[in-house]
């Protein structure tokens, strides 16, 4: 399975700004004064003059569009310049505001919707704008020799560098029993070139490990199974034995899930997040007493993101938690998926998160109670090395 850092994505549909060739050529070969007049006089001929062409700022964008195809010496068409221009704005603004093409689009939707097969492994891109590879357990990516942290590279013959996250998931994706070839970076910049089998495989979202002093809820994203796994998960647990909760790793998922695998250790009525838009602001908050009332401790590292910081913060500023680890990665947005009627697609940034203290962290993280001292080593191996983990989470529990 091919994950990503989305939080929430509602679809909505916009009119888009489509360029008729007709006029595109008339432009093109107009002999001078202003595209406004030129516009005036084309719409005295007998035709209707675009909506947008009393504006000067879209004026504007429409004769850089037309010079560019006149003078440059790239070949671009008008459709190719102007979603170059969507991409290269919306990239610009974010880190997670994106444009897909119709055909890059399908692919997404295809891959989501079933009927295709992965190696088992989420991909997250960091602020250096590396592609970075989180490995289920026991699926094929792990099995095949691929570490946690390791940087993707390749897709076969395609670069990943500068490509959407979900494009690149979408290449990884494909039919039942075909293979995939990966080429990935290891932190000693050794290069690794792997050839996957595609596999149909149900990975589990929560895992319990018993390698402490105490049982650990390794959750690896949220999903709409998440709180039912949760909740069964601490019923199997002795009462007032401290839960770990892992999130490690855990890049995000679905925020609902995480809202409501929050509200298992809250009172009714405890914020959990507030969601801002331009619109308006949402107040998410538990609506049931508290499934445990046990002593959480939560494991955070600097791919906890997204959803996972929504839990995280939820529960330290509640008081329910404490917090050991490194400073999380500091997703604080929401996007909204937009089509186009070309069928193309949007990905806007359309909410901003706030922690129940009031608090926004998009790009600062969420820093951990307590920091435990570095092991060294690569991030595979800090993973596996939960020792100085342990420690910390012992000592804040008083044991």
């Amino acid at each position: 399975m091919i994950g990503f850092p989305e939080t929430v994505s509602l679809r909505a549909r916009f009119a888009p700004l489509m360029l008729t060739p007709m006029l595109v050529l008339a432009i093109a070969l107009w002999p001078g004064g202003s595209f406004a007049a030129m516009l005036s006089a084309q719409s005295n001929g007998g035709g209707a003059s675009p909506a947008w062409a009393g504006n000067d700022d879209m004026l504007l964008f429409y004769e850089a569009l037309v010079r560019i195809q006149e003078q440059s010496i790239q070949e671009d068409g008008p459709r190719e310049i102007v979603r170059k221009a969507i991409r290269g704005y919306l990239r610009q603004v974010d880190d997670f505001s994106d444009y897909l093409s119709p055909e890059e689009y399908a692919s997404w939707r295809g891959v989501r919707q079933g009927g295709y097969a992965g190696v088992g492994m989420d991909i997250f891109t960091d602020r250096a704008g590396r592609m970075i590879c989180l490995p289920y357990p026991d699926g094929p990516a792990a099995q095949a020799g691929i570490r946690y942290g390791d940087e993707l590279t390749f897709v076969g013959r395609e670069a990943v560098q500068g490509v959407s996250v979900r494009v690149v998931g979408s290449w990884v994706r494909g039919r039942v029993g075909e293979s995939v070839s990966l080429v990935v970076r290891r932190e000693d910049g050794s290069v690794q070139s792997l050839s996957l089998a595609r596999r149909e495989m149900k990975l589990n979202e929560l895992v319990v490990e018993r390698d402490g002093p105490f049982p650990r809820l390794r959750i690896y994203s949220f999903g709409p199974e998440t709180a039912g796994r949760l909740r069964q998960a601490l019923a199997g647990l002795p009462a007032g034995t401290p839960r770990i909760i892992d999130l490690r790793g855990n890049t995000g998922g679905d925020l609902y899930a995480a809202i409501d695998a929050a509200a298992l250790f809250l009172p009714a009525g405890a914020a959990i997040v507030d969601v801002r838009t331009r619109k308006e602001t949402k107040h998410f908050a538990a609506r049931e007493p508290a499934a445990d009332r046990s002593p959480v401790v939560i494991w955070q590292d600097g791919l906890t993101a997204s959803a996972a910081e929504v839990f995280v913060a939820a529960l330290v500023e509640n008081g329910r938690a404490a917090s050991v680890g490194r400073t999380t990665y500091g997703k604080g947005v929401t996007q909204t998926v937009i089509e186009l009627s070309d069928g193309s697609a949007l990905f806007v940034t359309n909410g901003a998160l706030r922690t129940p203290k009031g608090q926004y962290y998009h790009r600062h993280g969420l820093k951990p109670g307590r920091e435990p001292a570095s092991s060294g080593g690569s991030a595979e191996g800090v993973l596996a090395d939960t020792v100085p983990l342990w420690n910390a989470t012992l000592e804040m529990l008083g044991k």
